[in-house]
C-alpha cells in the first residue's frame, strides 16, 4: 500500500504522532525525556519550525507543530534520526526506536480546530487514565507543555509559543491572571473528558484526533484535497483514507453533473423512489469508475441500505432498453 503523502505548505500546523518500534517504551526516565526536548529544540532553531504544545508518553509523543517554512519533512526527518541516533548511543543499543514513518494530521487554523488539536495533546495523561484531576493537578505531569503554560514566559523554552492556543481558548494576554485563567479551563475540559461529560459533537472529534489526515472543515479539507492533486502523480499517489477522499469529491462533481443529464435535481431526491431507475443508474455510474463506498453512494443519492448499491451496479452494466440512451450520456461524461 503507498504511504501517505504528507501535505506541506508554508504556515501550515500538525498533528505529529509516533509510536516507540512494536509499541516499545521510549521514554522511561527525565534523561530520556531532556534529550528529546534538548534535540526538538534544536530542530526548531534549524528549520525554523515552532511547537504549540507536546506530550511525551512512555510509547509515543504528540507535537502541535507549525512550519512557516513548509518544511514538515526536512524538519522531522532530522528530528527523528538525531533523537535516534543520540538515544541509541546514551542506552548502548542500536536498530528502531520509532514504528516507522510519523503520523502528521494537517490542522485547520480556525481557532476551534486548533484549539481541540492542542487541548487533545495536554490533556493525553488525563486521557490516558496517568493524571486524575480529581485528586491531582494535570502539572504534575511534567513530560508535557502544559507546566510551561502556566509559567511566565522566562522560564518557557525559546521553541515553545503559548499565544495562539491560549487565544483559541478566549485568552487574550498572557499575564499571571490569564494563565490561571488558561489552567482552570484545561481542568475543566480535562473534568469533562474523564467523567464522560463531553457534548456528543464533542467527543466524535476527541476520538477522531489519531485517525485521518486533515483535522478541520469540509472546505479546509478541500483546499488539501487539491494541494494533494498537485503531487508527482507518476512517483507519488495518495494511500488509504487520502486516496478515498481525493475519489469522493471527483465523484460528487461527476455525480452533480450526471444528475444534470438526467434532469435531475439535488431536491428531488428524497421524494424519488429508492429504487428509481435514474438513481441506480448513477449509483452504479459512479462505483464504476470512483473508489466510493456503496454507504457514499447511498446517502448522496438517499437510496436506503447500502444493498440497493449492489442492485445498482448489475443495473447499470445490462440497462434495460429505455436507459441505454442515458448510460451513453453517463459514459460521454467520464471519456472527455
Amino acid at each position: 500500500m503507498p504511504r501517505a503523502l504528507r501535505v506541506e505548505y508554508e504556515g501550515a500546523t500538525y498533528h505529529v504522532m509516533c509510536r516507540g518500534n512494536r509499541n516499545n517504551p521510549v521514554f522511561s526516565c527525565e534523561e530520556d525525556v531532556a534529550l528529546w526536548l534538548k534535540t526538538l529544540g534544536e530542530a526548531c532553531e534549524r528549520s525554523q519550525m515552532i511547537v504549540h504544545a507536546y506530550c511525551l508518553m512512555h510509547t509515543h509523543y504528540h507535537l502541535l507543530l507549525e512550519t512557516p517554512k513548509g518544511n514538515l519533512v526536512e524538519g522531522m526527518k532530522w528530528l527523528q534520526a538525531t533523537f535516534t541516533q543520540r538515544y541509541n548511543a546514551m542506552h548502548r543499543q542500536w536498530g528502531h526506536l520509532f514504528q516507522g514513518r510519523y503520523k502528521a494530521k494537517v490542522v485547520d487554523d480556525d481557532p476551534s480546530y486548533f484549539r481541540t488539536a492542542g487541548l487533545y495533546i495536554l490533556l493525553n495523561p488525563v486521557d490516558s487514565g496517568l493524571i486524575d484531576l480529581r485528586k491531582e493537578s494535570l502539572d504534575r505531569y511534567s513530560w508535557s507543555a502544559y507546566p510551561s503554560y502556566l509559567s511566565p514566559p522566562s522560564k518557557r523554552p525559546v521553541w515553545l509559543k503559548t499565544d495562539r492556543l491560549m487565544k483559541s481558548v478566549g485568552i487574550g494576554k498572557d499575564s499571571a491572571a490569564g494563565r490561571t485563567a488558561f489552567g482552570a479551563y484545561v481542568k475543566e475540559r480535562g473534568l469533562s473528558l474523564q467523567l464522560n461529560r463531553l457534548t456528543p459533537d464533542d467527543e466524535s472529534e476527541w476520538k477522531s484526533m489519531e485517525r485521518g489526515w486533515v483535522h478541520g472543515s469540509a472546505d479546509f479539507k478541500k483546499a488539501m484535497i487539491e494541494l494533494l492533486k498537485t503531487q508527482d502523480p507518476i512517483h507519488k499517489a495518495p494511500s488509504g483514507i487520502q486516496h478515498r477522499d481525493v475519489g469522493e469529491q471527483e465523484a460528487l462533481l461527476t455525480l452533480q453533473r450526471g444528475m444534470r443529464v438526467l434532469g435531475l435535481r439535488a431536491d428531488q431526491l428524497q421524494t424519488l423512489k429508492k429504487c428509481d431507475e435514474r438513481k441506480l443508474l448513477l449509483a452504479g455510474w459512479i462505483r464504476r469508475y470512483f473508489p466510493v463506498r456503496s454507504a457514499w453512494c447511498s446517502e448522496h443519492l438517499v437510496m436506503g441500505h447500502v444493498s440497493a448499491i449492489t442492485k445498482a451496479w448489475k443495473f447499470y452494466e445490462n440497462p434495460p432498453e429505455t436507459r441505454k440512451k442515458d448510460k451513453q450520456k453517463l459514459e460521454a461524461i467520464v471519456e472527455i
